[in-house]
């Protein structure tokens, strides 16, 4: 089945069919949503099994309770939330041999502080680099530069201040620099 991105103004037709009842207009939202979803938490998750489970059990969170969803409009940043929640519970049930610190965020780094032409170049390689983040600092530049979505979207879909969200992406690129520096510095 061939299915087209809605615009919306179509999703929010959808949201409101779906929530009177319409299990069609349900499937259509979920198809929509369903393989840019899979990328995301494939990305959060590292592991396309882990992916397949953490997308079907989005689904099913999704569909119980949109009925509760208060701005149809805001489908698209509420399921990526129900997502990220997801995944993220799934991160912290693993028991990786690898230990993954979750550092305090360091509030003085600044988006002003990132070079234009680096942060090109981080953004065309940062699907090789998301194991060197936290789990968070993965999610907020999966969000943000893989996705597309705005700070202030970023900030809605995880239920955080817009500044917390600058700041995590901030500090997520500033891991990544340091990583490159060090590889560098092993190489030469």
């Amino acid at each position: 089945m061939d299915v087209k991105k809605p615009t919306t103004k179509r999703i929010t037709l959808l949201v409101l069919r779906a929530q009177a009842g319409d299990r069609g207009a349900v499937d259509q939202l979920l198809a929509v949503h369903q393989s840019e979803l899979y990328g995301y938490l494939a990305k959060m998750l590292s592991d396309h099994s882990d992916a397949e489970d953490a997308l079907q059990a989005t689904m099913i969170q999704a569909v119980k309770k949109l009925r509760w969803l208060r701005e149809p409009s805001y489908f698209r940043p509420w399921i990526y939330r129900i997502a990220g929640r997801i995944a993220f519970r799934m991160i912290k049930k693993r028991k990786r041999t690898k230990e993954v610190s979750n550092t305090t965020l360091i509030d003085t780094a600044t988006e002003s502080e990132v070079d234009d032409s680096e942060l090109s170049d981080l953004i065309q390689q940062i699907p090789q680099w998301l194991e060197w983040l936290t789990p968070k600092g993965r999610e907020v530049v999966i969000l943000h530069y893989l996705k597309g979505f705005t700070n202030e979207e970023v900030a809605e879909i995880l239920d955080i201040p817009v500044g917390t969200a600058k700041s995590r992406i901030s500090y997520a690129l500033s891991c990544i620099r340091s990583q490159i520096k060090s590889a560098k510095g092993l190489k030469t």
